[in-house]
């Protein structure tokens, strides 16, 4: 990494560290039963895991629940694709400042509504999502283990979980090369179904848990 990326690595950490000093939060052991609002946030650069998204947050609102979902984009500008997606807010990297810092309307107020539970269903660590997630005053955070975020109260780790989904990508891809009579393998579709295995993984481990977890019992 060359220097200006190391410098604007170094400078958004530390304003991050000074900004979570400044907020008071209670977090609170909250299951799916006791939640009426719930955050979602996640990486929608690929638009592999809007359906998914989609899916979970209509599961999620059958059950009276308010789900508001907040993707991250990373490239300077929203495609079409993501103007016309009902219910889902959208940011990009130019929404960011010259640190990452997220600085827009939709990403203030998904930082400091008070959600009962914030789910961050990012694979990767992004800073922009990173600092909402920290700075967010929900009673309850929850996503994927990853030694840069101190902020979940809930963490799962998928990193024991990638060679079986990578043997179960495999067979997929495999299968469908025959139903294709096509030897080349789609790079296309081994994203897609990587991250679409990943994060179903995640979310349904996600769910598990917070169905039955208890207050009394974290």
């Amino acid at each position: 990494m060359e220097w200006p990326g190391k410098i604007r690595i170094c400078v958004g950490s530390y304003i991050l560290r000074q900004q979570l000093k400044k907020r008071k939060r209670n977090p609170a052991v909250c299951n799916l039963a006791e939640a009426k609002k719930i955050g979602i946030i996640y990486n929608a650069t690929e638009l592999a895991g809007f359906e998914i998204i989609r899916d979970l947050a209509k599961r999620i609102s059958d059950h009276d629940v308010t789900v508001s979902i907040l993707g991250y984009v990373h490239s300077k500008n929203l495609v079409d694709q993501y103007l016309y997606r009902k219910d889902f807010d959208f940011f990009h990297k130019g929404n960011l400042n010259w640190y990452d810092k997220p600085c827009s309307e939709i990403t203030d107020k998904f930082m400091n509504e008070p959600f009962d539970i914030l789910i961050n269903l990012s694979l990767e660590d992004y800073y922009p999502i990173q600092y909402i997630t920290a700075l967010s005053p929900a009673r309850f955070k929850a996503g994927r283990y990853s030694s840069e975020d101190t902020a979940l109260d809930l963490m799962i780790d998928i990193e024991k979980e990638k060679a079986r989904m990578k043997k179960l990508q495999s067979e997929i891809s495999s299968g469908q090369m025959q139903k294709s009579n096509d030897r080349k393998p789609d790079p296309g579709m081994t994203k897609r179904t990587d991250t679409e295995l990943q994060l179903n993984f995640l979310i349904n481990q996600l769910m598990h848990y917070l169905m039955i977890i208890n207050k009394n019992n974290p």
